[in-house]
């Protein structure tokens, strides 16, 4: 095997970290109402979501909820269609699909109003 082996625990836990965010990520796809479930996920109210940034970092706050993240670092991606989890050198993207990246960037077509 010539590609990069695990070097600690955290390195061990990736598969467990991303079966969770996907699991998280699939029931907001899922629902019926995106808006009210991460409303219910995160007790919180859009009002407090401004712009794309906003909701992306909200949507990974559901994404992560109830993950035990081993270290890993789990942050939107610069375009804001997927996220990026990352501990050291090694970086994964998980895509967020069509319908949640539309809920992010409705944010900047409702601000611009």
């Amino acid at each position: 095997m010539s590609g990069p082996r695990p070097h600690s625990p955290a390195d061990l836990a990736l598969a467990p970290v991303l079966i969770g965010i996907e699991r998280n990520l699939d029931r907001l796809r899922a629902s019926a109402d995106l808006e009210y479930a991460l409303a219910l996920d995160l007790n919180d109210d859009d009002a407090w979501y401004h712009g794309p940034d906003d909701r992306a970092r909200r949507v990974a706050r559901s994404a992560t909820r109830g993950v035990d993240l081993h270290g890993w670092d789990v942050r939107p991606t610069p375009d804001r269609c997927g996220l990026r989890v990352s501990h050291g050198p090694y970086s994964v993207s998980v895509m967020l699909g069509r319908r949640i990246t539309d809920y992010i960037e409705q944010a900047g077509a409702l601000a611009r109003r």
